[in-house]
């Protein structure tokens, strides 16, 4: 049950109050009190604790706030000490809690503690019951009924065994034989139990008495702030450090713009009590060397924080709130209830560094975020299949057809069964019953895991507010989600990690060893001619935020590559605003328009009076509707929390209330309404999108002006959004030429310099770190190798490694020929003298001369080094199927010639993105190269639901379609597909008896 049900059941059953008790836990806390709140129910916290040496278990029930702060260090003990006594720990934190207890000698033990101990009697008289009932009455405890309810009704109890197969890693059959021994109750009315308990009326009586007496209605801490444990206080050294930072940013004769917005803000923090926040995290950022220097970090603080001059004077941020014209009370207002909060990404491998600084730094009083996971459709059926006794490589081939795509109101069966992936598929044996079962999983929670960044800095011991424990990887985390860390008044600091930081300042490093000089503090991306015109082409891939299909498509359709338009790109390409975006557009190129009211004409001239960012929704319903500052501010707000349905209402109610009073016609304020629901899910801030802006101009500077360094850096941090066959395939593009990986030149990461990238070790397959760092510390040590043999014998691969070496490339330039097949022979004889001469020493073995053999062919040779290597670094797979293929096709960069005509295209398929129509239907975005460029494709529902089937990143197809193109943009609708097949030759008659169609 979630706390939800739990709270609507209690309140149709008659029940003026319940607890919630979860096993060693708090995750349901603050979904629970929302939902007592909801149902007029009074809430008592507490939490079942185990001691996992002996298996004892106690119900602790918190009284007051002592009790909440000793249950708190009581789960945190138990997760985090190995030799956890739960005893011992009741008798040093029992005040303030009722330690409900079925064992004599537990409650015996607690007479001693601070603890007030009862007596458990379970969900109904048993003889055990009778026996603990009367000795405690003899020693003066109070015997209490305690319906511990597992499910919501007796139906439930499948669910409930299949949720304990899933915890306990076990069969359903072996959970079964494990429940027949655990009663698994059911939520039942009070007069169910009252019946039950007939003959002892007064353990009823007791059991209401217990509960009054528990006062506590949840946490009420106020706003816990990181504390600043500098010499002066925090609001003094604030202005110290912001001062001098702006004439770092601006000069020493600082403009009177400036001196007014620090004054105005630094009056706001110190007001607010947030002067400690800001020094913490610059001391995070920037953190104070043991030389007195502070450390400089490459950095993005982002968020709506980045609307702050304070933070950008402390270099937390990097875009300037004056010339962008960022709103700080977007960020901070006196009207603000909750926590501030600050994003910063660093560089993605050097994130974790930071982390275990601060946790280092603050032990005891730091700890991570949780994410609570929950059950998604495809991990619902993969881990029911699991409990049944399925094999795995049969639940894999099920689930890998299923997209992450939500269910649309179907039931999970319905849904798998409608999958145009699922076409073709017979669900046999016992596939139904399982997904059935599954479906009833979908939306319960599953496990912890870490936040991406979330870090929470106490100035009491950590353990007092929130019980904490350690994540699988070692860290220390909160039971809180982010919203319950809010709700909490925990200030969440975001350390975040970010590929292309690490991009950039890799290909920075790289273009400097080059002796280039290059000058970040003056650096202006933005102002760039150059990289403006490859935003406005769409030439990004590669580019933090800006190169994924929908964003280059954007950027060709704007065509602007203008910072600030680039801003608005950035925040409106959002899921639900795609009617939106084509707006935008035709305004952006001169189409007329008119504000959504009058009352609006000057709020969103700067987006041609769209909603675009976050506080467009706040600013419509203050200058609408009427709502105060505050109030709009939480409907923005509320937008992106999961029980939004709950709270949403009321808003709606008063905005539409707010706008009738003014004499705003109702079909006006449905429409302007409906562009505010776009917000629903994920949106931007401005601030936060001037952020990211700045990042992507950056990005594409350097692959505007350093494309092999770009590139390499791109391919060595791993990547973003594409693969790296696709990046491999844009570098070639951008006329640099790749070079194969070479044991005497290569090291473990890619390397670009000029127009050349030299593939790095780490690209090829099934290669170990060992070998790798064999590899670079042998040369280093001995020189270059001079020969394969001298490579075999100084190195030693396995037979594995020295094929996949071998099939690279890498050891081409070690024989004469390049004669890969040569080469295999003579890590054979290698392996044969070796095994023959074990004690040789490592330069001691000789090999026999090598007898005459041919190469092997062209295709063999590339077959094997695509089998090695994911990608090809002399060509592109589709121009060898077209000596193969007869298509009569037109190649990428001839296809916007074709508009308005149907044609035929070969390509390789890089990537895709499954979407919902509005009927609910799924349809995908599918981008295609050739060795000349990348098509974005569009399959609509009809002709995906035809070929999803055979659709399969890192392949091959013919794809039948109309051209299209849209303010410069040029996409193909497809029609049919051709999956071809290796080794097939086929030619235009085949194709289009497959087709079903002609070609123009």
């Amino acid at each position: 049950m979630s706390p939800a049900e739990i709270c609507q059941l209690a309140r149709k059953r008659g029940y003026r109050g319940v607890a919630i008790t979860d096993r060693d836990n708090l995750y349901g806390l603050w979904a629970f009190l929302a939902a007592c709140r909801r149902e007029g129910l009074k809430p008592v916290v507490g939490s079942e604790v185990s001691d996992p040496l002996n298996g004892m278990v106690v119900t602790c029930l918190v009284q007051n706030d002592a009790g909440y702060g000793n249950l708190c260090t009581l789960l945190t003990k138990r997760h985090t000490e190995k030799d956890f006594n739960l005893q011992e720990s009741l008798g040093h934190h029992g005040e303030g809690l009722f330690v409900l207890a079925a064992e004599k000698d537990i409650l015996l033990s607690l007479l001693q503690s601070s603890a007030f101990p009862v007596a458990d009697l379970g969900a109904g008289p048993t003889e055990k019951g009778r026996l603990l009932r009367d000795w405690a009455r003899e020693t003066g405890i109070p015997a209490v009924a305690t319906p511990d309810c597992s499910t919501a009704r007796p139906s439930d109890v499948s669910l409930y065994i299949l949720l304990r197969a899933i915890a306990g890693g076990s069969s359903i059959s072996d959970a079964v034989l494990q429940e027949k021994k655990a009663a698994c109750n059911w939520f039942a009315a009070p007069d169910y139990y009252r019946e039950r308990f007939s003959m002892w009326p007064e353990v009823i009586t007791e059991s209401c008495r217990i509960a009054e007496q528990c006062h506590f209605r949840g946490p009420a801490f106020g706003l816990v702030m990181p504390p600043w444990k500098g010499g002066d206080s925090a609001a003094q050294t604030l202005r110290r450090w912001a001062y001098r930072g702006a004439e770092k940013r601006y000069g020493t004769d600082l403009s009177e713009a400036v001196v007014e917005r620090l004054e105005h803000e630094l009056t706001v923090i110190d007001t607010m009590g947030f002067s400690s926040y800001f020094l913490v995290v610059r001391n995070i950022v920037h953190p104070v060397g043991k030389d007195g220097r502070r450390k400089k970090r490459r950095i993005c603080g982002r968020g709506s924080g980045a609307a702050s001059l304070v933070a950008y004077c402390l270099e937390i941020t990097n875009v300037c709130p004056l010339k962008y014209n960022l709103y700080f009370e977007r960020f901070l207002n006196p009207g603000r209830s909750d926590p501030p909060d600050i994003d910063i990404d660093f560089a993605w491998d050097e994130r974790d560094e930071v982390l275990a600084e601060v946790l280092r730094c603050n032990k005891g009083y730091a700890a991570m975020v949780c994410n609570h996971v929950f059950f998604q459709p495809r991990m619902a059926i993969r881990e029911t299949a699991k409990a049944y006794g399925l094999p795995g490589y049969e639940i894999s081939r099920l689930t890998e057809r299923l997209p992450w795509l939500g269910q649309g109101g179907m039931s999970l069966l319905e849904w798998v069964k409608c999958m145009p992936t699922m076409r073709g598929v017979n669900l046999h044996g016992p596939w139904p019953e399982i997904i059935e079962l599954a479906g009833r999983l979908v939306g319960l929670p599953r496990h912890l895991s870490v936040h991406p960044g979330g870090v929470v800095i106490t100035p009491k011991p950590i353990s007092t507010y929130v019980p904490v424990e350690k994540a699988p990887k070692g860290v220390p985390i909160i039971q809180w989600e982010k919203d319950g860390a809010e709700e909490a008044g925990l200030v969440k600091i975001d350390l975040l990690g970010n590929r292309s930081l690490g991009v950039i300042r890799d290909c920075i490093t790289a273009v400097q060893s080059r002796e280039i000089f290059f000058a970040e503090e003056s650096w202006e991306p933005e102002d760039d001619a150059l990289t403006k015109r490859t935003v406005a082409c769409g030439a990004t891939m590669g580019c933090f935020y800006i190169e994924s299909p929908a964003m280059r498509l954007l950027q060709q359709k704007a065509g602007s590559g203008e910072y600030e338009q680039l801003v608005i790109q950035s925040s409106i390409i959002r899921p639900a605003a795609n009617e939106f975006v084509r707006e935008y557009v035709r305004r952006l190129h001169g189409g007329l328009w008119k504000p959504l009211h009058p009352f609006l004409a000057d709020v969103l001239d700067e987006t041609f009076g769209l909603m675009v960012y976050q506080e467009d929704v706040s600013r419509v319903a203050v200058h609408l509707a009427g709502l105060s500052h505050a109030r709009a501010d939480g409907l923005r707000k509320v937008m992106s929390k999961k029980d939004k349905e709950h709270r949403l209402a009321d808003y709606r109610e008063e905005f539409f209330q707010g706008c009738l009073s003014r004499n705003i016609a109702e079909t006006d304020i449905e429409a302007i309404w409906t562009m505010m629901m776009s917000f629903d899910g994920y949106s931007f801030c401005k601030p936060h999108s001037a952020s990211y802006a700045r990042v992507s101009f950056q990005a594409a500077y350097l692959k505007t002006y350093f494309p092999a360094e770009f590139m390499a850096a791109v391919i060595a941090n791993q990547g973003g959004y594409y693969s790296t066959f696709a990046y491999v395939s844009e570098a070639k593009r951008c006329g640099v030429k790749i070079l194969r990986p070479d044991v005497n030149e290569s090291l473990s990461g890619w390397r670009g310099h000029k127009n050349m990238i030299r593939v790095g070790f780490a690209a090829i397959h099934g290669i170990s770190l060992n070998l790798i760092e064999r590899i670079c510390l042998s040369r280093e040590r001995h020189g270059r190798f001079t020969s394969a043999s001298d490579f075999f014998n100084r190195v030693r691969p396995a037979e594995d490694e020295a094929r996949m070496l071998i099939y690279c490339g890498a050891l081409d330039s070690l024989e004469k020929e390049a004669n890969r097949t040569l080469l295999l022979w003579e890590f054979a004889s290698f392996r044969r003298v070796q095994a023959s001469a074990k004690s040789m020493p490592l330069f001691g073995l000789r090999l026999p001369s090598p007898p005459v053999l041919s190469p092997p062919s062209i295709e063999e040779k590339l077959r094997k080094e695509y089998q090695a290597l994911g990608f090809l670094c002399d060509y592109h797979p589709v121009m060898l199927l077209k000596n193969k293929v007869d298509t009569g096709g037109v190649s990428s960069r001839n296809i916007a010639r074709y508009t308005n005509k149907r044609i035929s295209f070969l390509g390789w398929l890089l990537t895709g993105k499954l979407v919902s129509t509005k009927t609910g239907e799924a349809m995908e975005f599918l981008t295609f190269e050739d060795e000349y460029g990348i098509v974005e494709t569009t399959f609509f529902p009809r002709v995906y639901q035809q070929y999803a089937s055979i659709l399969c990143s890192g392949r091959p197809y013919l794809l039948y379609g109309l051209v299209e193109e849209d303010y410069g943009a040029v996409t193909l609708t497809v029609e049919g597909v051709v999956k071809i097949q290796p080794g097939s030759i086929m030619n235009i008659g085949d194709i289009a008896k497959v087709l079903g169609e002609k070609t123009d």
